[in-house]
């Protein structure tokens, strides 16, 4: 195999969490009184960090509201979040697949770790991870490469041995950023022909689909 090491974003690649995300981000911008955009637009916001995000609904950064909102989104996400995301149907599989091949298994996230870690708790699989690494492990989020170096440099594999997957085009900017290879999933809201714009070794309707990468 060519690979040593699979690492994986969370959201909307391992797991649907748009349900939760949108409500979280609805019921803060109606808190303080900001107009709520639709599903669509919210949902093209996934993977960037919520401030940023919040940034985009407002268009202009206004620094005390985006705090303001992010304490209120982040509350809300603390009721509702893990309850409201669930694995895709295959992805626990695919991961213990490639853990019984001797694959190790990385997650690098703008989510927060804990918030990772407890929705493999809820399925009573987080051995089946060997590392995650979440917004608050690192000082500068994707599509700067810093989460996906530290994540390799745990592994101590050299690059060549590294795919990352990812359902967003911020994914294939933070691999490239890091020179190591790029596998998309249609599971977003990153389409084929966005994909194309940058390099990918593969663009997988599924996670199961992405296995033809690896084996």
């Amino acid at each position: 195999m060519k690979y040593s090491v699979c690492i994986f974003d969370f959201d909307l690649t391992l797991a649907d969490s748009k349900p939760a995300i949108l409500e979280c981000f609805k019921f803060a911008l109606k808190t303080h009184g900001v107009k709520v955009p639709d599903d669509h637009t919210i949902a093209k916001t996934i993977g960037l960090t919520i401030e940023d995000a919040f940034e985009l609904f407002l268009g202009h950064r206004d620094e005390e509201l985006i705090d303001k909102l992010a304490v209120t989104y982040r509350a809300k996400a603390d009721e509702i979040m893990t309850p409201m995301t669930s694995f895709y149907d295959d992805a626990l599989g695919v991961l213990q697949l490639l853990k019984n091949s001797g694959i190790k298994i990385g997650v690098v996230s703008t989510k927060r770790s804990y918030r990772i870690r407890q929705s493999f708790e809820r399925e009573n699989n987080l051995s089946v991870v060997d590392r995650i690494t979440g917004i608050e492990d690192v000082s500068a989020c994707k599509p700067d490469p810093e989460g996906l170096n530290r994540t390799i440099e745990y592994f101590n594999r050299d690059k060549s041995e590294v795919l990352y997957i990812g359902d967003s085009y911020i994914d294939a900017l933070t691999a490239k950023n890091a020179s190591v290879d790029f596998c998309a999933v249609l599971t977003g809201t990153t389409g084929k022909s966005e994909f194309e714009k940058y390099p990918c070794v593969a663009v997988c309707t599924s996670l199961t689909d992405m296995l033809k990468t690896i084996f």
